[in-house]
């Protein structure tokens, strides 16, 4: 029952909300139930129930000409609906899946990159064969991992920035059949505690990151780059977290259309993801630059938090404003 709830509420959210609305969704529900209650008593199986409610009680489109909701604005969102169907869905997912590890690797190793130059000049004291080089020639030869990890992540990010162009979905909304709904809405509550957890340990390893740095600078000292490598490590495997489940959380968003991904707001994620292609590859860029002249890279770090808070901001406020456009 929980998954024609789910569906009601999907298909709700996008229309007016006004009471009349509210005791349709009521008597709709009731009628869903009373139906399901009937055919579990006669001992239908749960699938079967389920599929054969919102066969019959699920047309969305039956609703919006019976109260006449067809609006303009809804004529331009249709203009860039697109349909697909359970086949189409399953490969969406599975590209996904590939996608969100190949962007999350991607980041990993250029949060990694750094980390990995600053170990290989600490450990060089105890390689026989460059312990005894230059400093400048140590500098050199530890910046080959480093821009081998930067090539490998811009590598992954185009293979599979080239891939998610191949679909066409983008600033795109999507229309899937009532029973593929009910799967993935049956998948995204089967996931959320995956997600949850995902997210709690970025969350905590960010939070030790900076721990782990205090204490090694105490007891290692301040002559060594320990401390940055740790830091680091911790936050690479914590944004690595945030990333994967993040794309994975907003796959299910997107192919039921809800959250960020519903038609309503779909608008007002064009310009936020146009800020944030800008923005955070600049700031990465200022990490490095001010790294390579300045050896910050145990403080320019905080780059990245600040860059993401007040996305955050900017994002939350281009949502609210375009929510008042709309209301309008």
């Amino acid at each position: 029952m929980d998954t024609i709830v789910n569906y009601v509420d999907s298909i709700f959210i996008n229309l007016p909300q006004t009471p009349e609305m509210f005791r349709l969704k009521e008597d709709m529900l009731l009628n869903m139930e009373e139906k399901y209650n009937q055919l579990k008593a006669e001992n239908r199986s749960e699938n079967e129930a389920i599929g054969t409610v919102l066969a019959e009680f699920g047309n969305i489109d039956e609703i919006i000409e019976a109260y006449n909701l067809e609006t303009d604005d809804q004529d331009e969102e249709n203009n860039h609906t697109v349909f697909l169907s359970h086949e189409e869905v399953e490969d969406y997912l599975s590209h996904r899946a590939k996608f969100s590890l190949g962007i999350a690797a991607g980041v990993f190793l250029c949060i990694l990159a750094p980390a990995i130059m600053l170990l290989v000049q600490e450990v060089s004291s105890f390689l026989p064969f460059i312990n005894h080089a230059a400093e400048d020639t140590l500098i050199i030869f530890s910046l080959i991992p480093l821009f081998l990890f930067i090539a490998l992540a811009v590598g992954l990010f185009v293979i599979f920035g080239i891939k998610e162009q191949q679909y066409e979905l983008t600033d795109r909304t999507i229309s899937i059949d009532s029973t593929t709904r009910s799967e993935l809405n049956s998948e995204l509550k089967n996931f959320k505690p995956q997600f949850a957890k995902a997210i709690a340990s970025g969350v905590v390893l960010c939070i030790i990151a900076p721990i782990v740095l205090l204490l090694s600078i105490v007891l290692l000292g301040y002559d060594n780059y320990w401390s940055v490598i740790f830091l680091l490590s911790f936050v690479a495997v914590g944004v690595f977290l945030f990333v994967f489940s993040g794309i994975i959380h907003a796959t299910y968003h997107k192919l039921l259309a809800i959250g960020s991904y519903a038609p309503k707001k779909v608008a007002a994620e064009k310009l936020i993801d146009t800020v944030a292609s800008i923005v955070f590859p600049l700031a990465a860029a200022v990490y490095v630059i001010s790294g390579f002249l300045f050896n910050t890279w145990g403080t320019a770090w905080i780059i990245f938090p600040i860059v993401g808070i007040l996305f955050a901001v900017f994002a939350a406020a281009s949502e609210s404003l375009g929510s008042l456009r709309r209301r309008k």
